[in-house]
């Protein structure tokens, strides 16, 4: 073996990078094949172009059946509505064999959960200083505020991202997405004036472009707020 040989083995073929990339938690309540197709279809017609391509979680947790059920099947439906199924969390053993029988992943309990005992003073993470961005997000940028607040005194384009541990407030034209609360703090909240974004969202519960234009809201500050696990907006 040469030493210019050796040298290319011992170059890295990879590398790790933490991101944020978009995926949607399916909550299943109770199952049947046909009112789930009929049900889901209906929700995302609302909605298509947000829930394309889109990586799919599917949540056991509050699943009132123990039984086993067809997740090869649960797949076709998903694939058909242009969403993709990429693993489970949640469940019990007969439904886990179920999934792996499938070949899909178990994943672990999501910090969002919402039945997630509470972490006492001493495990709350300690909130740092305020992030302050005083120029223009545009499209395809990306500002995360960890453990703290974000400020955004400029325009969110369209396409552009906000992401923060806690609140968020943006003094001029938001569009884009903006998500708070994302480590799962369900008291975070959104603040702004000019509401026009494609999604916002507190610890992982969101509201799309179109839901939010189904309740159009009159000119003035906006909070946007989790209450009783649904995204709501008011007008201050």
């Amino acid at each position: 073996m040469t030493v210019s040989s050796l040298a290319v083995e011992q170059k890295p073929c990879f590398q790790f990078k933490a991101n944020f990339l978009p995926c949607t938690v399916l909550q299943i309540l109770y199952y049947n094949d046909a009112i789930l197709e009929q049900q889901l279809s209906s929700t995302l017609s609302n909605s298509p172009s947000f829930f394309t391509d889109l990586p799919v979680i599917i949540d056991l947790d509050k699943m009132k059946s123990q039984d086993a059920f067809d997740f090869a099947k649960l797949k076709e439906i998903l694939l058909a509505n242009k969403m993709i199924l990429v693993g489970v969390r949640g469940g019990n053993e007969a439904q886990h064999l179920s999934a792996v029988q499938a070949g899909l992943p178990l994943l672990p309990a999501s910090k969002l959960s919402v039945t997630e005992v509470k972490p006492t003073k001493k495990e709350e993470p300690v909130v740092r200083l305020t992030k302050l961005v005083t120029t223009p997000i545009r499209s395809g940028m990306q500002v995360y505020a960890k453990d703290s607040d974000l400020i955004v005194t400029a325009a969110v384009s369209q396409g552009a991202e906000l992401l923060a541990d806690g609140n968020i407030h943006v003094y001029g034209p938001l569009r884009g997405r903006v998500l708070a609360g994302v480590q799962g703090n369900l008291q975070a909240r959104i603040y702004c004036s000019v509401l026009d974004a494609e999604l916002v969202s507190i610890a992982g519960y969101y509201l799309t472009k179109e839901d939010m234009l189904k309740s159009p809201l009159s000119e003035g500050m906006k909070q946007i707020f989790l209450d009783n696990e649904q995204v709501r907006i008011e007008v201050l």
